[in-house]
């Protein structure tokens, strides 16, 4: 390691939790040192939550997880090969998971709301290294004529069986923050407005196939870069490369590993990513809006600015527009608020900045989320949010409290 602080983060990071030796106050704890396809977790004996009845929790001594690519997460859960699974399966996979209920009857799937505030979100990179690239994608007329020119409601009919909601990327409806009018901004299919908006930015010229040329020449050819991990993702994809076509934009799906999509976007390599909208799409007047404003670089549409911000200036860029200086403006507005009437004023006028500048092109949001669940495992609730934050997906429903009760139907 090229320090001591890089070697102290390698061997304490609980979010990887792949130390067995680094102390827990986990429920379970990692048996299984080092790569390995295969992991085992064993209760911890010092854990400190016990039930009504004086009984130390966790409940089940044993959890196993399984390394497997993710074209296969459907199939063994199908085949009855998991207890409690969720992550790697996708809406599509529903009806394979309903019939395995039926030839296997050893699981149950349930259907949880999701929580992330859009399940395909598209992240222009407005610091991406090319300069034309920038300076275009930088144009607010740009990012809302790519969104006018989605129709969403064929993605949300073809993809999910109507059982989403198509809009731009907001908070959703359980949240107290939710405004209808922020869902529908920009979000509307309509390739005329985006025509115009696209000639406005003063890209007319278009070669014999009605592609456009950008101001050096090049066809305006926008690479969306993904993680491969979804085929919902390349399926929306590819209907709006052809959405996008007929107002003269020419996308190219390029699908690679998630960690090498992540440093081509914090690089600036990247011209624009597709990845889930925020975590949290569910947050209430007492969140942080710390992840509206730019100060984190895993926001894909600003990773130089957010570096910018997470090393007090040391690397990345600052924010050098005016809509997102105003969202570290009201972010502080919000860390200094003394009342929810405040705190919630600042939350809508950061909604607001980002309906108008559609930072992120959201597709659809709240797809049913499939949730496998043995027919032996209890407490684990049929109606849930699907969310990484809040709620560390299971973690919130309080899997210490799960048990197996065999000879159970």
């Amino acid at each position: 390691m090229k320090s001591w602080a890089a070697l102290h983060n390698k061997y304490d990071n609980m979010y990887k939790f792949d130390n067995h030796e680094l102390p827990t106050l986990q429920p379970w704890i990692n048996a299984s040192p080092g790569k390995k396809i295969r992991h085992q977790f064993v209760r911890n004996p010092y854990y400190h939550r016990i039930d009504s009845r004086g009984v130390q929790l966790p409940y089940i001594d044993t959890v196993e997880m399984e390394i497997v690519t993710a074209g296969l997460v459907a199939a063994k859960s199908n085949a009855g090969e998991a207890d409690l699974q969720a992550r790697g399966l996708d809406f599509r996979d529903i009806p394979i998971l309903r019939k395995g209920e039926k030839d296997n009857s050893g699981y149950k799937t349930y259907l949880w709301g999701n929580g992330a505030a859009s399940q395909i979100a598209i992240y222009p990179n407005l610091n991406t290294q090319d300069p034309v690239w920038r300076d275009i994608l930088r144009d607010v007329r740009v990012r809302r004529a790519l969104s006018l020119a989605i129709n969403r409601r064929a993605i949300n009919r073809t993809l999910y069986f109507n059982l989403a909601k198509p809009g731009a990327m907001t908070v959703l409806e359980q949240s107290e923050l939710f405004d209808p009018a922020l869902r529908d901004a920009w979000a509307q299919f309509d390739p005329e407005q985006a025509n115009r908006l696209l000639d406005e930015a003063g890209l007319t010229e278009k070669d014999g196939y009605g592609i456009r040329y950008l101001p050096d020449g090049r066809l305006m050819e926008l690479i969306v870069e993904t993680a491969g991990e979804r085929q919902e993702v390349e399926n929306a994809l590819q209907i709006i490369a052809d959405d996008w076509r007929d107002v003269g934009v020419k996308l190219i799906m390029r699908p690679l590993d998630r960690d090498i999509l992540r440093n081509r976007v914090f690089s600036g390599s990247s011209m624009a990513s597709a990845w889930f909208g925020w975590d949290n799409g569910l947050p209430q007047s007492y969140t942080s809006p710390v992840y509206l404003a730019p100060t984190d670089q895993v926001f894909l549409s600003w990773p130089k600015w957010g570096q910018y911000y997470q090393t007090g200036g040391s690397a990345g860029e600052p924010p050098d527009m005016a809509p997102a200086q105003q969202l570290l403006s009201l972010l502080q507005d919000w860390n200094m608020a003394a009342t929810k009437a405040e705190r919630i004023a600042a939350w809508r006028a950061m909604l607001q900045i980002h309906a108008e500048q559609v930072y992120a092109i959201g597709v659809v949001a709240a797809a049913p989320q499939p949730v496998v669940v043995s027919k032996r495992l209890r407490n684990v609730p049929e109606q849930a949010i699907w969310a990484w934050d809040p709620g560390a997906h299971f973690g919130i429903y309080r899997p210490d409290e799960f048990f197996f009760e065999d000879g159970l139907d």
